[in-house]
């Protein structure tokens, strides 16, 4: 139950204001009441002592013969002539010894007075020779008695303050209807007045009841034309607005919070190339697809997709179109696949894609095989005809991994087989090829060191002039010696330094060391030609040209014995600048070879676009001369294509002397292979060129380049 000052705290402040109303008002009056009750009790009270005094002094005089005669029957006669005044109650003479001389009481017959009259001498001493004393019943008024100056006695009179109570009982009986009547009216006029000020406040309260219950700041308080209701208002409208503006801005920015919340959801789970899902998502998708094939026992499929040379369009026509072919290269592969599959983007020109329910292996390499035909298509974008190719990994749940970690890891080694093996197919996951994993680790790990341990060192092979059989160049060729794994052949680590971007350090190495070397040759007299391989990676280098004549500058060789050799897929993946870079590198005086000419994008606009000078005819067309008489053909072909364009052809692979005899009888200016001499260490290709003949030359003799 709550306690009275509890329950006025719940109280609106409209009651609270009329009980406020009502206390001070029937204080005020109650005061004024009691004040007037004062009053009318001094004035009632003052008239009824003047009265018993004047009683008094007429006895006192009347009194004095009685006295001084001592006529005690004549006093008490006196006396009982006050039985006319109602007011006097007793009446007591005492002579001059202080001696009750007479007396008169009014009622003798009842009990004793209320107040007996108090003996002389406390009444004198309280009122003195002529006085009064006041208590809450009596008034008692003390008259001397004298007669010429002697003092003959005291007179007494005693009158009762009933009419006095009776007159104020009166009067009260009278105010109060009166004073209630004014305080209803009191209470009627302020609370009239209360409304100026409450109806304002109730009106606040009312629209603020009304903002809490539907949530709508866009409504506004009256404004009271009362000077400080007003200004309440209006500072209750200014809040309004305020948190009205900040409930706006507040829901402008979970609006805005929630698009870049959609947006972000997005990109965490789309690629905003191709629309396609991102390896976030490809990952997810994943580890369901497998739950689901664990509890089904169902095979999962995972295929990496990775486009063959897009590099090369990037480079060459912009990274507009490369997004534009990957954008329509993922719907080919969409379409290509079922509806209940997945495909995502996880890289640059990678693509991977979840086959779920797969029956048989072989249906996902009937998948890999449509894929690839879809991707071969010519593609037309912005007025250009874009061919392109892709190389497809696959690994299948169970059969090759158990998780899904395991499943990227060997679809990616398998990709990484299908593009060294020529680009263009797929190839399914074999545990073989993660033991070359393994390998291509072990390598990757030690060549980040072979440099510093200084593990490289150069062969060099002699190349011949079949016109003389003479020495008239050599092409450098590195070896690893590692010193537990023994010798590691360049088939092996070149494509792994490759991938990890070694190369480009092993490539400056190699450039370095071979000027050094060939400066040797040059101060002992042996001017020869050094061919030097340049990888693709390090014709993307932007300081290439830098580069390779700082060391030319150097080493203090001259420029023109020097030949970098290039491959046929390097110049087909050229962009403009990597030609620049060709054209600077041809100026300042350095050959230029295409290695292995004829196996790859072999075309008669290449050799007119790049600053080539030489030729190499690859091993495979040399091997069965000169019995094939296709490899024959295709050699003739070569040297025609070369001579017609003023340069140089060198064949390699040369195992035989008819070998030999057979190219340079079909107009082949130079030749190298083991029939001549194995690739050598320095010391023994300086003893060899310091001999001037070798046992495997056939008497070749050292000749300028």
């Amino acid at each position: 139950m709550k306690r009275p000052w509890q329950r006025r705290r719940t109280q609106t402040l409209s009651t609270k204001l009329t009980w406020a109303n009502l206390v001070t008002s029937g204080t005020v009056i109650l005061l004024s009441t009691l004040f007037l009750l004062g009053i009318q009790s001094y004035f009632f009270t003052s008239a009824l002592v003047r009265q018993t005094q004047a009683q008094a002094a007429m006895g006192s005089e009347n009194m004095s013969a009685a006295m001084l005669f001592g006529d005690r029957d004549a006093a008490n006669d006196i006396l009982a002539a006050l039985r006319v005044v109602s007011d006097v109650q007793s009446a007591v003479v005492y002579d001059h010894a202080d001696t009750r001389f007479a007396s008169y009481q009014r009622d003798a017959g009842r009990a004793a007075l209320a107040a007996p009259v108090p003996p002389m001498p406390r009444l004198a001493s309280a009122a003195g020779d002529a006085g009064y004393t006041l208590s809450y019943r009596h008034v008692t008024v003390a008259a001397p008695l004298v007669v010429k100056r002697q003092r003959l006695g005291t007179l007494i009179v005693q009158s009762s303050l009933d009419s006095v109570y009776r007159q104020l009982a009166l009067y009260l009986a009278l105010t109060i209807p009166v004073m209630l009547a004014v305080l209803a009216i009191a209470q009627l006029v302020l609370s009239r007045l209360q409304r100026f000020i409450t109806e304002p406040l109730r009106a606040l309260s009312d629209t603020s009841a009304q903002i809490s219950r539907l949530g709508d700041y866009a409504i506004r308080a009256e404004v009271s034309s009362l000077a400080d209701i007003g200004m309440l208002s209006t500072a209750f409208n200014t809040m309004l607005e305020r948190i009205q503006k900040r409930e706006s801005e507040l829901e402008a920015e979970i609006t805005e919070r929630k698009k870049v919340e959609v947006k972000l959801d997005r990109l965490a789970h789309f690629d905003n190339v191709t629309q396609l899902h991102n390896r976030h998502f490809f990952n997810d998708r994943l580890e369901a697809v497998i739950a689901r094939a664990a509890q089904w026992r169902e095979r999962a499929v995972v295929m990496f997709i990775d486009l063959d040379n897009f590099k090369a369009v990037n480079d060459t026509l912009g990274h507009d179109i490369g997004d534009e072919l990957l954008r329509l290269v993922s719907r080919s592969l969409t379409d290509t696949l079922r509806p209940g599959d997945a495909i995502a983007r996880i890289g640059g020109d990678e693509f991977a894609i979840i086959l779920e329910n797969v029956h048989q292996i072989d249906d996902a390499a009937m998948v890999a095989e449509k894929c690839l035909l879809r991707i071969a298509q010519p593609i037309a974008i912005s007025g250009h005809e874009i061919h392109i190719s892709a190389s497809i990994g696959i690994s299948v749940y169970p059969d090759h991994a158990a998780n899904m970690h395991e499943l990227l890891k060997y679809a990616d080694s398998a990709m990484y087989y299908a593009k060294n093996s020529g680009k263009n197919a797929y190839r399914l996951f074999t545990h073989s090829m993660q033991e070359d994993a393994r390998k291509r680790f072990t390598l990757d790990n030690n060549l980040r060191r072979a440099l510093e341990r200084k593990e490289f060192v150069l062969h060099y092979q002699p190349q011949i002039d079949l016109r003389s059989g003479a020495i008239c160049g050599a092409e450098a060729l590195i070896r690893w010696i590692h010193p537990d794994l023994g010798l590691i052949s360049p088939a092996d680590f070149i494509p792994v330094a490759e991938e990890s971007g070694m190369i480009v350090a092993i490539g400056e190495w190699v450039l370095r060391e071979a000027c050094r070397e060939l400066r040797t040759w040059h101060d002992d007299g042996h001017p020869i030609r050094m061919s030097i391989n340049l990888s693709g990676r390090q014709l993307n280098e932007d300081d290439l040209v830098a580069s390779v004549l700082a060391i030319v500058d150097d080493s203090g060789i001259d420029a023109r014995w020097l030949e970098l050799e290039l491959t046929e897929s390097m110049l087909m993946d050229a962009s403009p600048g990597v030609i620049d870079k060709l054209h600077t590198l041809r100026r300042a005086g350095i050959a230029l070879a295409i290695d292995d000419f004829g196996t790859g994008y072999s075309s008669m606009s290449y050799l007119k676009t790049f600053p080539v000078g030489t030729l190499k005819i690859d091993r495979s067309f040399v091997r069965d001369l000169p019995h094939s008489t296709e490899d024959a053909a295709i050699t003739k072909a070569i040297i025609a294509i070369a001579r017609s364009l003023k340069m140089e052809t060198v064949a390699e692979g040369i195992e035989t002397r008819e070998q030999g005899e057979c190219l340079r009888a079909s107009g082949c200016d130079k030749a190298q292979g083991y029939h001549y001499s194995k690739p050598l260490p320095a010391a023994q290709m300086r003893a060899l060129l310091q001999r001037g003949e070798h046992e495997a030359l056939d008497h070749a003799l050292p000749c300028g380049a």
